[in-house]
């Protein structure tokens, strides 16, 4: 399911919304967020009816800054769970719909005046949710494009709604996934996140672990948490438990939104060793298979190509790559950028020159 056309319409046209009548509720939880959270609510704040914070355990700033957008406060002992905190704010919340951000997260300037139309104008009552485009920013590094991706930022305030898991948690509607989530455009609504920046990485990858493997020992749906571990694990320079935890998620074949993950894992993992040439070769071409409008492994296929000095191979690889990124507008993370891209044509003019070379 794609947007409608009536809200672009709405947008682009100033047409009469639907329903005035619906009531938007802001929620995060929160703990020592001073420098982000004032950011965040700038962008929201005259989408949302009311803004609910539940704090668990600030010591800066964080609560006068909620204080001053007249936030409602509410607070939770930490107890190493982040979906706790979170449900709590979904009892308080009394909206028709829920804005649902990390402190971390900000509307752009430039689609921020949309939020409230968009969801006065989707009108079908199944509609659950919305996927909003997320553009992570290392701020730390001229604010670099790390990567994007469509998630779930904006949902109906249905009951049964609860969050699962401590850590990477996800939203359920009566322990099934919500209903009908559709995709806004990122030229109507992009949020920007800035809490993976370099220097914190390892300090996060660190603590997810740890959520992670305790949630590992005690569920039932261990498949849920294999390629967050394996994220976890390959930044912590971990690379045999990376691989480890990246297969089993491969194998599990768990629908999401970040399916692809384990794969670009694993492929980095195999690349390091240039003895498991073939395999890395084999996942590649696993991956096209699976993700085949991405860009990013037809040129992980090239590489692999030029490696074994088929550079034919190689420039048909590659030139995909480049049409495929020239078109791609999937929900699949992609981190094959316009640096990338240029990258890809330098090699593609090298290959040609060696094969002229030993055609020559």
């Amino acid at each position: 399911m794609t947007l409608s056309p009536n809200i672009i319409c709405s947008l682009s046209e100033g047409v009469d919304i639907l329903d005035e009548d619906i009531k938007i509720s802001a929620c995060y939880i929160v703990k020592n967020e001073e420098k982000n959270l004032r950011t965040s609510l700038d962008s929201l704040k005259d989408s949302a009816d009311e803004i609910i914070i539940v704090d668990t355990g600030s010591t800066d700033n964080t609560l006068e800054v909620a204080k001053s957008f007249g936030a409602k406060i509410f607070y939770e002992v930490w107890q190493d769970d982040f979906s706790a905190p979170r449900n709590i704010a979904l009892d308080y919340a009394e909206g028709d719909w829920i804005i649902f951000l990390d402190a971390d997260e900000y509307f752009t300037a430039e689609t921020a005046k949309n939020i409230r139309t968009v969801i006065e104008n989707i009108g079908e009552e199944n509609i659950g949710g919305l996927l909003i485009h997320l553009v992570n920013i290392d701020v730390e590094n001229e604010n670099r494009v790390m990567d994007s991706a469509f998630v779930l930022r904006i949902f109906r305030n249905l009951r049964g709604l609860q969050y699962v898991g401590k850590i990477h948690e996800e939203l359920k509607w009566f322990n099934k996934n919500l209903p009908n989530m559709i995709p806004i455009p990122a030229e109507i609504l992009t949020l920007y996140h800035t809490g993976y920046s370099a220097t914190v990485n390892k300090f996060k990858a660190e603590r997810n672990l740890k959520l992670l493997l305790e949630e590992l020992e005690s569920t039932e749906t261990p498949q849920r948490v294999y390629g967050h571990i394996a994220q976890c694990y390959h930044g912590l320079d971990d690379f045999v438990n990376a691989e480890k935890f990246a297969r089993l998620d491969i194998a599990a074949d768990i629908a999401s939104t970040f399916s692809s993950r384990s794969y670009r894992i694993l492929l980095n993992v195999l690349a390091r060793d240039k003895f498991r040439l073939d395999e890395r070769q084999h996942v590649a071409e696993m991956a096209i298979q699976k993700f085949s409008a991405l860009p990013d492994f037809y040129a992980e296929s090239a590489e692999c190509y030029a490696a074994h000095m088929d550079f034919k191979s190689a420039v048909r690889e590659m030139t995909t790559a480049l049409e495929k990124f020239k078109t791609y507008d999937g929900m699949e993370p992609s981190i094959f950028n316009a640096e990338l891209a240029k990258f890809a044509q330098e090699k593609i003019k090298n290959w040609i020159k060696i094969l002229s070379q030993v055609q020559g």
